[in-house]
């Protein structure tokens, strides 16, 4: 009972994935991100796959091996929807027999949507649809997808909560932001995220060179 949505812009060479549902704390259970590769574990979601997934992935640089290890290491695959997205490459996804209509995944340009329990069949097109044509920073971008999403028929029951990570350059995450109870969490990723964005990089900064940074109340007050 989940839509989320990998991206990754060849440009920086930053990755990410962002994720809503109807239950509580999306976040703390749904995709995880390495550098060079974002793995989904979703339906009846297991995290325990994510690091299947990672490991096979930092050993072999394969989607496909990474993907039949997660689909390996799953107890009642059926149940389970996974995805490895990979910073180059085509993106590969697996649906359950089990997972509720409807369910599935759509690869677009630099993108890889999925879902399940979905409101509409419009809701993973709409998703690519709205990553593709967002512009700016990739976390941007991948908000407006899930939002699009949203629109388009959302889940078939209210959502709860969301969560958004981008990593970056020299493996930190620029962007990682959860709501875990909400009766709009997307709205209020939005806005969180908003309020973030002119701050990342001065929170890089110090973790880089601290001589070069700033104090945190440099810049939270100023």
């Amino acid at each position: 009972m989940t839509f989320s949505l990998a991206g990754r812009d060849p440009e920086t060479g930053d990755i990410g994935f962002a994720v809503t549902t109807s239950s509580v704390c999306v976040g703390a259970r749904v995709g995880a991100v390495t550098q060079g590769c974002v793995v989904f574990s979703q339906a009846r979601t297991d995290p325990r796959l994510h690091q299947v997934g990672l490991r096979t992935w930092d050993a072999t640089n394969d989607a496909e091996k990474a993907l039949a290890a997660m689909k390996d290491a799953a107890t009642a695959v059926h149940w389970r929807q996974l995805g490895v997205f990979p910073a180059t490459g085509p993106a590969l996804h697996h649906t359950g027999a089990s997972c509720m209509d409807v369910a599935g995944g759509l690869a677009g340009a630099d993108c890889l949507a999925l879902g399940n329990f979905l409101g509409s069949e419009q809701v993973l097109p709409s998703m690519v649809h709205g990553f593709e044509t967002a512009t700016g920073d990739l976390a941007s971008r991948l908000m407006a997808g899930l939002l699009a999403g949203e629109a388009a028929g959302s889940e078939r029951d209210p959502l709860q909560s969301a969560s958004i990570v981008v990593l970056g350059a020299e493996n930190l995450k620029d962007v990682d932001l959860r709501i875990d109870a909400s009766a709009q969490p997307l709205q209020d990723l939005q806005a969180m995220l908003v309020a973030w964005l002119p701050k990342a990089a001065a929170y890089r900064v110090r973790a880089l060179d601290p001589d070069a940074a700033v104090s945190s109340s440099g810049i939270e007050h100023t």
